[in-house]
């Protein structure tokens, strides 16, 4: 067999001459670069080829990341290695992001994993990515082998047994708890308890007592005393779902926790102390949220030790003869195929709500049809109509950050239709709506969207209300109405 030839560039000498040693024990050839410029003159030396590249993220002259991606640029087969301490973990993990297969994390103590890693490299196949796919779709979290899915998850994976917290971003329905179970299953706390948490979803005035728990009498109600998810989840991993609704009043004392592992029940005089990993996920801008005073910058830096990015269906439409067929043969009771067709469609749909509508489509399909084979006919009419829409133009923003009139007409469609399948997916049943009420409210909801449109027009003016009312082609008297007696 020929000799795989390796390329080590760091400009350690002791990191270098380990290396070498080390892989020409596995009968590879090994080509050392010590500077950028050096790995410049032998990318574009078309007689060398590199099976493999380990290369340091910081370097006298270069910078880790460039070089991978001019490295990625020439040999695109070739697997690189980033080199790291653990102060630079984050770059690393953008370095995979940008195609990295793995990082390596400095000093090399632990010879056993180091070994693991250059041998899967050395021995990277189509077979590990199938394996890593199909475990993680007992994770419910399927995609294609050409998905970016398949880089987050790869990802995940490495970033699974690492003691450090992860903060899952994406849209809602693309899979972040999904996300978070694989995390959890796949780290070394995977035999411990696994306790999530919507922190949306309780009262404010609840939160405090269902995080930390409760001694009996700590207020009206508490009977007994109440272990909270802080002691649930010791010794496990605790996720945190839509952390963004967090009040402030709680997000100082989760803080608290995350630096110490110190909690007290509601109503206690004694310090409890947990171990726990902390997963959370948002699908809000925490950054922006932070700008607008709505979440602590301090708890943010503690909650994204590393942060995920989950991209939305529409932007991995590959995935979705994958999830569908998935669905359809693990459902319950007899399996159904589905059609050239339906598929067709449902690519070309903008899918609002991501996965999970994605999958309730599915689950509704079937249970009006109950058909063997699914065809388009089959699919609801108005997805079918929204399906057979041309596409606006200009979904990428330009580079100027400027958007496009068609990506802001396809942002406010995809935006109204979240929220018509939101609002009516929190309603339980139609008994009890008061429909009138839900009329007004709606109605209601024009002034509140327009004077918002209105405020956030006048703060990048600088208050110029001539020169918005040419920006969206309204007189200066709509502005003063809309601010006014709309307000």
């Amino acid at each position: 067999m020929e000799p795989k030839r390796i390329l080590i560039v760091d400009d350690e000498t002791e990191v270098t001459t380990f290396f070498t040693y080390f892989l020409q024990r596995k009968n590879c050839e090994v080509v050392v670069a010590n500077t950028g410029k050096q790995v410049e003159r032998l990318l574009h030396d078309a007689s060398q080829h590199f099976h493999a590249a380990l290369v340091d993220l910081k370097l006298p002259d270069a910078d880790g990341l460039e070089l991978l991606r001019e490295i990625k640029a020439v040999h695109p087969a070739c697997e690189v290695l980033i080199m790291t301490g653990y102060s630079t973990i984050k770059s690393a993990v953008t370095a995979m992001q940008w195609g990295a297969k793995d990082y390596l994390e400095k000093p090399f103590d632990d010879l056993d994993s180091l070994e693991h890693v250059i041998d899967s490299v050395l021995s990277a196949s189509a077979k590990q990515k199938d394996d890593l796919s199909q475990e993680a779709a007992q994770y419910g979290i399927v995609y294609s082998a050409e998905s970016p899915m398949a880089q987050v998850t790869a990802i995940a994976k490495k970033l699974a047994k690492k003691a450090i917290h992860v903060l899952i971003e994406g849209e809602t329905g693309t899979g972040k708890e999904l996300m978070a179970r694989f995390l959890h299953g796949a780290s070394n706390r995977a035999q411990q308890p696994f306790v999530a948490f919507n922190c949306g979803a309780v009262p404010e005035s609840l939160l405090e007592s269902e995080l930390f728990g409760f001694e009996k009498g700590a207020f009206t109600g508490a009977i007994k005393s109440r272990k909270g998810l802080f002691e649930l989840a010791h010794n496990g991993t605790l996720f945190l779902d839509e952390i963004g609704e967090a009040p402030l009043s709680i997000q100082v004392k989760l803080l608290r926790t995350l630096e110490t592992g110190e909690f007290m029940r509601v109503g206690g005089e004694q310090v409890g102390q947990s171990n726990i990993r902390f997963i959370s996920a948002t699908n809000r801008n925490l950054e922006h949220e932070v700008e607008m005073n709505r979440f602590r910058s301090d708890l943010l830096y503690r909650l994204e030790g590393i942060k995920l990015a989950i991209p939305p269906l529409r932007e991995r439409t590959c995935d979705i003869p994958a999830i569908a067929h998935y669905y359809l043969q693990k459902r319950s009771g007899t399996p159904c195929e589905i059609e050239a067709d339906a598929l067709e469609l449902l690519q070309r749909y903008d899918w609002p709500g991501n996965v999970r509508q994605l999958l309730n489509v599915l689950n509704q399909t079937i249970a009006l049809h109950e058909c063997e084979r699914l065809r388009a006919e089959h699919l609801p009419a108005q997805l079918r109509q929204r399906a057979a829409q041309p596409k606006l133009q200009g979904r990428e923003q330009p580079a100027e950050d400027q958007p496009q009139p068609g990506s802001i007409e396809q942002a406010i469609e995809r935006e109204c239709a979240r929220f018509v399948e939101s609002l009516t997916r929190n309603i339980p049943s139609i008994e009890g709506v008061d429909f009138e009420y839900l009329q007004k409210r709606i109605k209601l909801l024009e002034g509140e969207i327009g004077r918002a449109i209105i405020e956030k027009g006048l703060s990048e003016t600088k208050g110029d209300r001539q020169l918005l009312s040419k920006k969206l082609n309204i007189t200066k008297r709509t502005i003063r109405y809309i601010l006014n007696e709309k307000g």
